[in-house]
């Protein structure tokens, strides 16, 4: 099945808030003959690692003030380097863990009705224990590690303890990849 290219024109494009991490805009754009207003936010994208040790996956537990939950999620981040880069070391700051194999499943948009960010999904194996560096990230204060099976991980996202978009999408980028068999 073709996707057929639509042509959009941007009329105006207004700032609304910038910081370090973010920039939001509202946009004005014409697509044929119908102009359309929309705010958009713009963030770089971010790596979201799947640390698998041929037995259990690792995930990482903290408190996320803006839906009042304590999600458990497989470790992500973003920073200014390339997205390999950064996938090696959200891996050692969250769970201390170096891999001797990072491999890449693919990318996913966030929510590409609003938002530009894109979330680049990895596979950790060949782990080997360290220590992490969660002194680096403020909000990393209080996070917690948890090895599952596959099964307590689907257990988890069906009952709702799992509520992360990007870790049941990179899940789903897993099983679709067929370097993994469980």
């Amino acid at each position: 099945m073709s996707q057929k290219k639509i042509s959009a024109k941007k009329l105006s494009s207004k700032k609304v808030i910038q910081d370090k991490w973010v920039l939001i805009t509202k946009d004005k754009y014409q697509v044929g003959k119908k102009n359309i207003e929309c705010i958009n936010v713009r963030k770089d994208p971010f790596a979201s690692i799947i640390p698998w040790d041929g037995k259990r996956f690792t995930l990482v537990g903290q408190y996320r003030y803006v839906i009042d939950f304590y999600s458990w999620e497989f470790p992500a981040g973003h920073f200014k380097s390339s997205i390999e880069e950064t996938a090696v070391a959200e891996l050692k700051e969250e769970t201390g863990y170096t891999a001797k194999k990072i491999e890449p499943l693919g990318f996913f948009f966030l929510a590409p009705g609003h938002h530009t960010q894109e979330c680049h999904v990895f596979l950790a194996t060949g782990l080997k224990k360290g220590k992490t560096d969660r002194d680096l990230a403020e909000k990393e204060s209080g996070m917690k590690i948890k090895k599952v099976t596959p099964l307590q991980l689907e257990k988890m996202i069906k009952t709702g303890k799992i509520k992360d978009g990007p870790t049941m999408a990179g899940y789903s980028l897993l099983r679709a990849s067929g370097k993994w068999n469980y």
